[in-house]
């Protein structure tokens, strides 16, 4: 074991020895932030969001003004002339569904570990 660490010792000596030490050149610093600046400025995306400010507003404006609308001027009147026939109900009868308690703790302890998947994501990401 120590024999191939002595050659490998030798070795590395020898290839240093042959290619010597490399000076940068004294201007070598500049020239690598200039590049990057010149990269970093020709690069650069600017944000545009998908909905701007004024489309925001207006959204905000229209749903305001309807809620006010509804509120002020009912819709019954609207729809006053449709009469609903004598004997239609909207009743619908569902099966029961019985499942053991066993079940029922394994969904809910899935649906809570689906829930923390964001928040640990989140964590990680705010960690690393």
């Amino acid at each position: 074991m120590e024999k191939q660490s002595k050659n490998i010792e030798q070795i590395t000596k020898r290839i240093i020895k042959e290619g010597g030490l490399h000076q940068p050149s004294p201007n070598f610093l500049s020239n690598v932030m200039e590049a990057i600046e010149t990269q970093s400025i020709s690069q650069s995306i600017v944000y545009k969001p998908l909905i701007s400010k004024t489309m925001w507003t207006i959204l905000f404006a229209i749903t305001v003004l309807m809620l006010v609308l509804l509120f002020v001027f009912p819709v019954t009147p609207l729809f006053s002339q449709f009469t609903i026939p004598e004997g239609f109900n909207f009743k619908f009868n569902f099966p029961e569904i019985h499942l053991s308690k066993t079940t029922i703790y394994g969904v809910g302890f899935l649906a809570l570990f689906f829930l923390q998947i964001p928040f640990l994501k989140r964590q990680l990401e705010k960690s690393y």
